[in-house]
């Protein structure tokens, strides 16, 4: 029965948006660009005959064999073999995306969007499983969309070498998202491929989206018939009614980010909802989230660890920088502007029952461009250089040098904070940041925790930020924890690759078992990570942190 179905996945090609072949009139700058990029002494017309006959080459194997190459194998094996495989390799998803983008056209049907977004609110798992030689287009027009956060799986047949009708990409998939396929009903446009896969794999339905200007022609084999045919995606709303929300196995004592709502869902609430669903017991909004986002949600619903100034970000993180109305700034205007923002921080901590607000505490210096190069040596392979070291000692002095009215400016706002969040029982926490050139340093830090007792300012440790000044050269990773583990009221937990956080944990270099070791039992704990991770690699990150002490279960 239709009811049963639990899991909605769908296909991309003809599915979700159409795609034209722009032939024969190939987009020649595109070409042009690739002729470039390559060095090739060849003209355009040469090139687009080559790839043309190696493309359909390539496209007779796949269909055969029911394999898919990612982008290295198909530029080096199939599409320029006789070219360098090593320069290839490495511009082989720029040539991808150029050549796909010089021979066809991709347009988003305008009905996606509201139709995938009300599947998720009936209480749907969504999926999707799609052939295609490129491994970015689809995350891209995911996140464009905003939707990106509604699918719990993309498959895509590049990454995982199997293209449909081989239904085990789509068994895959069910498995990835823990279901049955019995459960599940698979939204394509190609019987052959589509209804045949999807049939194999046992799901209960499927559907086949046709052109409403083009008369369906199935054909009559039992196999390729679907159980619907549609001709616009709003008609999936007919189908499939509204259902339970999914309810998440194990409830754990952590919190997510909103950073990562931004680009994933169009509203917070979709964002709350899907905290909800995957576990999370409570919500960190930060600093981008405006009160026109939080407008017309039903906050009570949730709870809330923590608000990571400023919030609401009314006036942008950005904009308050570019103004220097920050806490740390000498202009004695500016800084009564950076702290009245972190008094509306304050205020709305108060308002929705938060107890701890998340500061950051400005900089004795915005420039950044020394620290930059360094990380640009550390890229290269050349953070043992003279260079590097010559570097790092000009940072040390020059923050030395400049470090004073700044702190003492900061000293004051933090004083002015603490007598203003006192009678509404906000403890402010104080983080460890990203650059060098920023507040504060482990001595800086111990100062202003001294300036109250633990019940009123503490300490959020931020894991990634550790990590990226550690690599730099400047402080422990487990100096912040030997020193002040005993005032952490909350971390931000993600992980790191070279000099850049906000990974997912279990993705990068961060040593977890050790920070595991030093968070007080009463800490909250947030996962910071960025919008571009997937739901699946949220998800996994936050398996990761349960098995590695960070997190426990309720």
């Amino acid at each position: 029965m239709t009811n049963q179905i639990e899991a909605i996945l769908f296909d991309m090609g003809g599915t979700l948006r159409s795609t034209t072949m722009r032939l024969p009139e190939v987009d020649k700058e595109k070409i042009h660009e690739m002729i470039v990029l390559l060095g090739m002494d060849i003209d355009e017309a040469e090139l687009i005959e080559l790839l043309h006959e190696h493309a359909r080459d390539y496209r007779n194997w796949a269909k055969k064999t029911l394999l898919e190459l990612n982008e290295v194998e198909l530029w080096t094996r199939w599409m320029l073999p006789d070219c360098p495989s090593d320069q290839v390799s490495q511009l082989a998803l720029q040539l991808n995306q150029l050549w796909r983008d010089a021979t066809s056209r991709h347009v988003v049907f305008p009905e996606t969007q509201e139709t995938v977004l009300a599947l998720f609110r009936r209480g749907y798992r969504l999926g999707l499983v799609s052939n295609t030689t490129s491994s970015v287009e689809t995350p891209r027009v995911l996140q464009e969309l905003g939707i990106a956060g509604c699918f719990d799986t993309v498959i895509l047949s590049c990454d995982v070498g199997i293209r449909k009708p081989d239904p085990s990409i789509l068994l895959m998939a069910v498995e990835r998202m823990g279901i049955r396929p019995e459960y599940c009903a698979y939204i394509g446009d190609q019987p052959r491929r589509d209804v045949a896969a999807a049939r194999e794999a046992g799901f209960a339905r499927t559907v086949i989206l046709c052109d409403p200007n083009s008369p369906p022609d199935h054909p009559q084999e039992a196999v390729f018939i679907p159980g619907h045919t549609i001709y616009n995606l709003t008609e999936l709303l007919d189908i499939f009614p509204p259902r339970s929300a999914p309810q998440p196995a194990t409830v754990y004592n952590a919190s997510l980010s909103t950073m990562w709502a931004m680009k994933n869902f169009p509203t917070l609430a979709d964002f709350f909802e899907f905290t909800l669903r995957t576990g999370f017991a409570r919500i960190e909004l930060n600093h981008k989230v405006t009160s026109a986002m939080l407008a017309g949600i039903d906050l009570s619903r949730y709870q809330f660890s923590s608000i990571h100034e400023p919030c609401p970000a009314d006036i942008s993180e950005d904009e308050l920088k570019k103004r220097d109305w920050l806490i740390s700034s000498t202009d004695e205007a500016c800084r009564a502007e950076g702290v009245k923002a972190m008094k509306r921080s304050i205020d709305l901590a108060y308002k929705l029952g938060v107890p701890a607000i998340v500061i950051h505490a400005g900089h004795p210096t915005p420039d950044k461009s020394r620290e930059n190069k360094l990380r640009a040596l550390i890229e290269s392979g050349w953070r043992e250089s003279d260079e590097y070291r010559d570097i790092q000692k000009q940072m040390i002095r020059t923050r030395a040098e400049v470090v004073g009215a700044p702190f003492e400016a900061l000293k004051k706002s933090v004083t002015e904070l603490l007598a203003y969040a006192q009678p509404l029982g906000i403890r402010l926490g104080l983080e460890n940041r990203y650059h060098y050139t920023e507040f504060p340093s482990p001595d800086e830090l111990e100062i202003l925790l001294n300036l109250a007792g633990a019940d009123r300012i503490g300490y959020i440790y931020d894991v990634g930020h550790a990590q990226t000044l550690d690599r730099l050269g400047f402080y422990s990773l487990e100096e912040w924890l030997k020193r002040f583990s005993s005032r952490i009221i909350g971390t931000h937990l993600h992980d790191v690759i070279g000099t850049t956080d906000h990974y997912a944990s279990g993705l990068g270099e961060v040593d977890f078992d050790m920070v595991a070791k030093y968070l007080p039992a009463d800490a909250f704990r947030t996962c910071e990570f960025q919008s571009s991770n997937t739901p699946e690699q949220v998800k996994a990150g936050l398996k990761f942190l349960v098995e590695h002490g960070c997190i426990k279960n309720i």
